[in-house]
């Protein structure tokens, strides 16, 4: 067994107490931030009415009705984790947390004006900006939160937990997983690698075990973190049953084999547990969101684009000769053959067994179809594929059935790509795999981000998706 000791090693009861005693009030701090901000929330949205739109006749509204909904976010808010330590420091969580809460929040307050059947007496002018200034101030309540944290003071101020290593091999600690251990206030005391000889002695590895829990006393650890990979799991359940003569906490520091299992969701069958390994197709609920969504936008965006779609059928006709749409065979959901439109870009219309993919200075590409492409426009048709219920606005992007059937064999995972519809844009997309995919690794990565896509698909994921092509779109060159 080998030791390696980090930070150090002075006992540090009072640390340990003071690290408890100072984690509450840091929680009860962030509670009354947003119990007072949404309190003056009100008070602002009041007087804003009263400065602004004192012809208008409404009610005044009273302060309960603030207390109502401030009680409720922060009750609501304590019971999903937004005031969790490891949660503080996650913006992004944070912000859509709160705002779902808050939303929550005012939903409540309408539920028992309904109830109360004082509707009439809510000013509907100082709801709407109590609603508006409640958001906003969360939300900058929050970021302030997170830069206090992440400043230099609160870094050198900040209470450490002390922890004890226990690895079955020697540690990178410049890796991203120790950087973010001690980002989050993890400090390694002890570092205790197991010698391989012992792996399969238990009566040794039980008195290298006494020996480590000896000298973690000594240095008054919080907590016992143990790192082992996946061959090493009868070491670590070993182990896990002999620390259980400790009070400390002990956890598994798991390697990316094990961390990608745990994450994923469990799903409870009578008194066991089964890991979803892949996920089911979409749900119903979940098809019916995402085709909503489709409906909706496809239309906007046919009706709001119909000029740019005129006028560009008028420049591919008199550009060159041939059709204006252009029709290829795809495979869809589950593998089902549709026919994509596109705005002709080449002097060919390709759909047989064997079909080139356009590159660079393709000689093929008309002058128009040169510019539809880099800008995307050739794609706009496409909507049309929404609405018919062959697309949708995000998915992975549908290939030629040559190619289909030729990366169906050369990439192992390529069919589950069509787990669910096609897309205008996709993951893959957004992260800068658009265009031309000339050799088999390019191709095998633009099938990662699409298997992740499929295995990961939330709204959210495809709403941010969206917004990342338009922000992203004019900016890209593709043939």
């Amino acid at each position: 067994m080998s030791l390696t000791t980090y930070g150090s090693k002075s006992s540090s009861s009072m640390l340990v107490r003071r690290g408890v005693s100072l984690q509450r009030p840091l929680q009860f701090a962030i509670m009354a931030g947003d119990f007072l901000l949404i309190l003056l929330s009100y008070v602002a949205a009041n007087q804003i009415r009263r400065k602004f739109m004192a012809t208008l006749a409404e009610r005044e509204l009273s302060v309960g009705v603030a207390l109502l909904v401030a009680t409720a976010f922060v009750a609501i808010a304590f019971f999903r984790g937004c005031y969790d330590n490891h949660n503080l420091a996650n913006t992004s969580w944070q912000l859509r947390k709160a705002s779902s809460v808050w939303l929550l929040s005012l939903a409540i307050l309408a539920f028992s004006a309904f109830l109360l059947r004082s509707t009439a007496e809510l000013s509907r002018i100082t709801i709407v900006l109590f609603a508006a200034a409640g958001l906003v101030g969360l939300g900058a309540h929050r970021a302030i939160w997170r830069l206090a944290l992440n400043s230099s003071f609160a870094r050198r101020h900040s209470v450490k937990r002390r922890v004890v290593l226990i690895s079955g091999e020697p540690l990178d600690f410049t890796s991203s997983r120790f950087k973010d251990l001690r980002k989050n206030g993890f400090q390694v005391v002890r570092h205790f690698v197991l010698d391989a000889t012992l792996k399969s002695d238990d009566a040794a590895i039980e008195r290298e075990l006494t020996t480590i829990i000896r000298i973690s006393r000594t240095a008054s650890a919080d907590e016992f973190l143990l790192a082992f990979n996946w061959n090493d799991l009868p070491l670590f359940q070993h182990l896990s049953q002999c620390l259980r003569q400790v009070p400390n906490p002990v956890r598994l520091l798991p390697d990316f084999e094990i961390a990608d299992l745990v994450s994923r969701p469990f799903v409870p069958i009578g008194g066991s547990v089964a890991i979803e390994i892949q996920r089911a197709p979409l749900s119903v609920s979940e098809r019916a969101l995402k085709r909503g969504v489709d409906i909706g936008l496809a239309s906007f965006g046919l009706l709001f684009l119909a000029p740019l779609l005129v006028m560009t059928a008028l420049l591919v006709k008199l550009d060159s000769p041939g059709s204006i749409i252009f029709r290829q065979t795809r495979r869809g959901f589950n593998g089902g053959l549709f026919d994509i439109w596109k705005f002709r870009s080449m002097t060919v219309s390709e759909n047989g067994s064997e079909i080139k993919q356009a590159s660079k200075q393709d000689a093929r590409v008309t002058r128009i179809g040169r510019i539809l492409r880099k800008t995307s426009i050739d794609e706009l048709p496409q909507l049309w594929n929404v609405l018919r219920g062959e697309m949708s606005l995000v998915g992975p992007r549908p290939h030629a059935l040559a190619h289909d059937n030729y990366y169906d064999q050369m990439i192992g995972n390529y069919a589950c790509r069509r787990h669910v519809k096609p897309g205008l844009t996709g993951w893959a997309q957004v992260n800068g795999l658009r265009g031309e995919t000339p050799t088999i690794d390019l191709m095998k990565k633009r099938v990662e981000f699409d298997v992740w896509y499929v295995t990961n698909w939330s709204i959210w994921l495809d709403i941010r998706i969206m917004i990342r092509t338009v922000v992203t779109l004019s900016g890209q060159d593709v043939y």
